[in-house]
């Protein structure tokens, strides 16, 4: 009886993806740039963590305009990292992925600006 419960919880656990990310949203990119990678940090800390990917997974550019689906596994309020193919990287700050599925990610100026939807 122990053994088949066993066994079942090993299959389950197989069956879970390959990502145990408590939180996800919907980057709409906006910037005018392509986007190379994507990291997230609880609210001022600084702390880096990529966005988290299933292991069969690649991680395409996310181009202007396009949206992107970011999985990860911090708190509600955050800060998002972006390093953009041209090599510069911008910090979108305190972005609460608990309140909105959606994040507009653009720039004023030069000032880069996430309004959630």
């Amino acid at each position: 009886m122990v053994a088949k419960f066993l066994i079942g919880a090993v299959l389950l656990t197989a069956a879970v993806p390959a990502y145990a990310a408590e939180q996800e949203f919907v980057l709409v990119n906006k910037t005018g740039k392509t986007i190379k990678t994507i990291e997230v940090s609880d609210v001022g800390k600084g702390e880096w963590t990529p966005e988290t990917l299933d292991e069969d997974m690649v991680h395409d550019p996310v181009r202007n305009g396009m949206n992107h689906t970011v999985h990860y596994d911090k708190g509600c309020k955050i800060d998002v990292r972006l390093t953009f193919s041209d090599g510069s990287q911008s910090v979108f700050g305190n972005f609460d992925a608990c309140d909105y599925a959606f994040g507009d990610f653009s720039f004023k100026g030069e000032l880069p600006v996430v309004k959630g939807t």
